[in-house]
């Protein structure tokens, strides 16, 4: 097991970071996104299995405040192949690890916790495999995972999913689906693909800031109500898993 070197950010940048994931703001054109994650995450809150936790990919640990107690014991892993299109040296990690090969003891693990990193993943059943492998008997797993979303972090980018190709996976590992949440509905799939297109590259002047701010808002509202009064299943940004391991767990290594 290796340990991560430590060069975190400072508690204001940390908490100015953390604030994108726990308070998005309206304003922001990843708004959609980023507040169904926190909708889906409080939502599934009252099945965490408080003690030892893994936070598989866990970047800056951004969801910690929101699902952690005093007491637990939070350990965040994270690959640098992958992570450093992302948060790269402000990493939280506690370890460097490939998550297809994690390197911790049977049983371990109370909660895993693992948010937008399935997609990243080149052998997805391998990860699912060794999560459910390292998680004690009653344990719990809370995943989220794209449905629609940009390319990003590549050429690590592999895979979007369904709520069956989520349930497909949890069950060929062991585990029990008991709670799923669907992110986001027709309009908010829709509206943040086009704030993502129209955005990308935006190098603004204060004007353009005032634009970008003024549109986003328009967008986000707009999407958020339209979501509200017709909230069609049939296109999501994606889903959230809650998953138990109540039985043997299927070896990693297994077809």
């Amino acid at each position: 097991m290796a340990a991560a070197p430590r060069t975190s950010p400072n508690s204001e940048t940390l908490a100015r970071l953390r604030r994108g994931f726990l308070a998005p703001s309206m304003g922001s054109p990843t708004y959609l996104e980023r507040n169904s994650l926190l909708y889906a995450l409080s939502g599934m809150a009252d099945l965490v299995q408080h003690g030892a936790i893994l936070d598989v990919g866990c970047g800056i640990k951004p969801y910690e405040p929101l699902l952690s107690a005093q007491g637990d014991r939070w350990l965040g892993s994270d690959n640098p192949p992958t992570m450093q299109a992302s948060y790269g040296h402000l990493t939280l990690a506690d370890v460097f690890a490939d998550c297809q090969k994690l390197p911790f003891s049977d049983s371990v693990f109370d909660t895993v916790i693992c948010t937008q990193v399935l997609e990243h993943v080149s052998e997805p059943q391998w990860l699912v495999r060794e999560i459910a492998r390292v998680m004690r008997p009653g344990g719990i797993l809370l995943l989220t995972a794209p449905m629609l979303w940009p390319l990003h972090e590549e050429p690590y980018d592999f895979y979007r999913y369904t709520r069956h190709g989520l349930r497909k996976l949890m069950n060929a590992a062991g585990l029990t689906v008991v709670r799923e949440i669907q992110r986001g509905y027709g309009a908010s799939a829709l509206g943040q693909a086009f704030l993502d297109l129209h955005f990308n590259g935006f190098r603004p002047s204060l004007p353009g800031k005032i634009y970008g701010q003024a549109v986003c808002r328009c967008v986000n509202a707009l999407c958020t109500f339209l979501d509200r009064i017709i909230p069609s299943q049939r296109l999501a940004l994606g889903w959230a898993v809650a998953a138990q391991k109540t039985g043997e767990v299927v070896s990693a290594t297994a077809v």
